[in-house]
């Protein structure tokens, strides 16, 4: 990337409850000793149903109230794990003749559900996801989730209902979102005559912001082959952050998707020589093409937007 100053200075659920239980007794005339079909729920095969479903549903609670990617990550990992135990113990499992193609079902979708949370999982690592709702959401829209509740629905209806639950995910925001071309998304440090104009050379749109000690005083949203610009600055001296990615997700300030952070390494004064101070700053992807420093960021580590 590459900037230069006026001044001179540059640089560029389902659960299904419960039990089934029948009890009958004879009637009329005599004494009849009473008989009883014990529930589905207390065979071997419940039994073991409910054991594999477990904790499949707590690692899905886990990923429901994930606070950060940190988080989301593990509880993505302990749904893979619980799904990968689980198709083996209702393998090795006999189960009735009515539980048979439902059972049948449910590991074929607890194994998609299982390549499900790791394929999330991966992209969760790589930063392809970076928004906890996207996360989730994409994990219950897939087909693992859905087979698993198709099955458990199955296996209801056939007299073996699970005791265990699995809870649903949020659904997946609509997507993709954007701002329109130089829309501030935070309009601060206004009162003096300092500008930035920002073009945005990558294929993707970026969000340009100006930090004092750590904190986002004002930002821009610049789509893809466009420039945008941020006028009145306060005379002081800012750092330089840019974030680029898709799916702008304004609640979260940040875009859910591919997303990446770069801090420009020199801060930048702004003063009201000369009528103020202009810097003008071109983000791409190649590097080496500019005269600027720079250095990566994670979302932790860059101010929000």
């Amino acid at each position: 990337m590459k900037f230069s100053g006026s001044t001179g200075r540059s640089g560029l659920v389902v659960g299904a409850a419960l039990l089934l239980a029948a009890c009958s007794g004879g009637g009329g005339g005599g004494a009849a000793a009473p008989s009883a079909t014990p529930s589905a729920a207390a065979t071997p095969f419940g039994t073991s149903l409910d054991q594999a479903l477990g904790p499949i549903g707590t690692g899905l609670g886990k990923v429901s109230a994930a606070k950060d990617m940190g988080e989301l990550d593990r509880a993505l990992g302990s749904v893979e794990s619980s799904t990968g135990r689980a198709v083996r113990d209702l393998n090795a499992t006999a189960a009735p003749a009515g539980a048979t193609a439902g059972r049948t079902d449910l590991v074929n979708a607890l194994t998609t559900l299982a390549t499900d949370a790791s394929a999330v999982r991966a992209d969760v690592q790589g930063k392809k996801l970076c928004a906890l709702a996207v996360g989730r959401g994409r994990l219950g829209a897939g087909q693992g989730m859905t087979g698993v509740t198709a099955a458990l629905g199955k296996l209801k209806e056939a007299g073996f209902p699970a005791t265990a639950t699995v809870p649903q995910l949020p659904a997946l925001p609509a997507q993709p979102r954007t701002l329109e071309n130089g829309t501030l998304v935070r309009d601060g440090g206004k009162g003096g005559t300092g500008t930035v104009e920002v073009t945005n050379n990558f294929t993707v749109d970026a969000v340009f912001t100006l930090a004092a000690d750590g904190k986002a005083v004002a930002s821009v949203y610049t789509a893809k082959g466009q420039q945008a610009t941020i006028t009145g600055i306060a005379d002081g001296s800012y750092d330089f952050y840019y974030t680029t990615g898709v799916d702008w997700d304004p609640d979260a300030r940040q875009f859910t998707q591919n997303c990446d952070f770069v801090k420009f390494q020199d801060k930048h004064e702004f003063t009201p020589d000369g009528g103020g101070t202009i810097w003008k700053v071109t983000v791409h992807a190649k590097d080496g093409q500019g005269n600027a420093k720079v250095e990566g960021q994670n979302v932790n580590s860059a101010p929000q937007p």
